[in-house]
């Protein structure tokens, strides 16, 4: 048997899951664990891993690291990292076999990424210079508008008539949202405008690296109702969401070093 774990040190959380594996049957997650990521990259990623290792009830020894994110190289017990990238794309392959495209929507970034056949990174995008392409954004409309950020979501779907916010910049779109609310606008109309707008600019980046049949949905966004909604509106293809859309990463990182250490054991003794 083989346990692995894949750590995910993102701008906002850090997830971990350790997989099982052995005897040819399919790798299973049998631990998650979570933390805020803050400053300490290092700490969080030590408390997620704690938090899976613990509830899969294995020993953190007996764990073969693999890290991924934009934090990957802050733990320094990690045994082999791996870009987010790359890792994006082996977990959602992994958790939805006819997965032609990923698009990940987090914190500070969106990216899409195309898939070869066998399921390598074929091309990939990244929108992550403005907030106002990602999902801080939504966080901090969601905290001006007073609104909680598990309720977002569903409030949009109630939208009667969506509002535009067309500026690429954070501080200008937060001044747009300002805008609607003083003309009155309803805070439903004003959040469906938000994910119009991550929708658009996610599917100018899905239509620069091709969209393919099928697409992934991942990252933490993916969790939001409202933002499926949006880009089902605007994409001629099913959109796909794991059940565990923010671990995907994660899972991927776990799998590539499952990878590793089956080539190592693999590789002839020297000597």
């Amino acid at each position: 048997m083989r346990l692995v774990a894949g750590i995910d040190i993102g701008s906002g959380l850090t997830k971990a899951v350790v997989l099982q594996a052995g005897g040819g049957a399919t790798p299973q997650v049998i631990g998650r664990g979570t933390a805020k990521t803050g400053v300490q990259l290092e700490r969080a990623a030590h408390q997620a891993l704690e938090a899976a290792t613990r509830q899969a009830g294995v020993k953190l020894v007996d764990v073969y690291i693999a890290t991924t994110g934009f934090g990957r190289y802050a733990a320094p017990f990690r045994d082999i990292q791996a870009t987010d990238i790359t890792s994006a794309a082996r977990g959602a392959r992994f958790l939805i076999p006819g997965t032609t495209t990923v698009l990940d929507i987090g914190s500070q970034s969106t990216r899409a990424i195309r898939l070869t056949e066998a399921g390598r990174v074929a091309q990939f995008k990244s929108n992550d210079k403005c907030a106002a392409g990602s999902g801080s954004f939504i966080l901090r409309a969601a905290k001006y508008l007073e609104v909680k950020l598990e309720d977002v979501g569903d409030l949009a779907l109630k939208a009667e008539n969506p509002q535009p916010i067309s500026s690429v910049c954070a501080v200008l779109a937060e001044s747009e949202i300002i805008n609607h609310v003083s003309a009155g606008v309803s805070v439903e109309d004003i959040l469906r405008g938000i994910y119009d707008s991550l929708a658009d600019r996610a599917s100018l980046l899905l239509k620069r690296v091709g969209i393919g049949s099928e697409i992934a949905f991942i990252g933490g966004v993916a969790r939001q109702r409202g933002m499926i909604r949006a880009l089902a509106g605007r994409l001629g293809v099913p959109v796909r969401v794991p059940d565990t859309a923010d671990e995907v990463c994660a899972v991927g990182a776990a799998l590539l070093g499952l990878k590793r250490m089956e080539a190592r054991e693999s590789a002839p003794a020297l000597g």
